[in-house]
C-alpha cells in the first residue's frame, strides 16, 4: 500500500498559522535568519532553537513569505519549515483555519 503523496499549493498559510523557531545551524546555513530572526534569550536557547522568525511583531507572516506567499530562502529554509510536508496534519489544521479546502493527494478529486 503506498502513501498518498500531495504537492504544495502555494497558499501560504503554514508561514503565518504557528510559531516558527530555527537552529543555530539553520542561522549558519541561512545568514539572513540570523539578521532578520530575533535571537531567543539565553534560557531558551537549547540545541534545537536560537532564533524565532515568527510571529514577531509587526510581521503578518514569517520574514521569508514573500508578496507572493512563496518562500524567499525556500532552498535553505530552516529545519522545521523542511519538517512540515504538504497535506501533513500541520497543513490541513492550518488551511482549515484559514478557510482554505483541504489540500488533496496528487491525482485526488474533489468529493461533490
Amino acid at each position: 500500500m503506498s502513501a498518498e503523496v500531495y504537492e504544495c499549493d502555494e497558499c501560504g498559510v503554514c508561514c503565518k498559522s504557528f510559531p516558527i523557531f530555527a537552529s543555530q545551524a539553520d542561522g549558519e546555513r541561512e545568514p539572513r535568519v540570523a539578521v532578520e530572526g530575533r535571537r531567543l534569550p539565553m534560557q531558551m536557547v537549547d540545541a534545537r532553537w536560537t532564533y524565532r522568525l515568527y510571529p514577531l511583531p509587526f510581521l503578518e507572516a514569517c520574514p521569508f513569505a514573500g508578496a507572493d506567499r512563496r518562500c524567499t530562502i525556500y532552498a535553505t529554509r530552516p529545519g522545521v519549515c523542511r519538517e512540515m510536508p504538504a497535506g501533513g496534519w500541520q497543513c490541513q489544521d492550518a488551511r482549515r483555519r484559514h478557510g482554505l479546502p483541504p489540500l488533496l493527494p496528487v491525482g485526488g478529486e474533489k468529493s461533490v
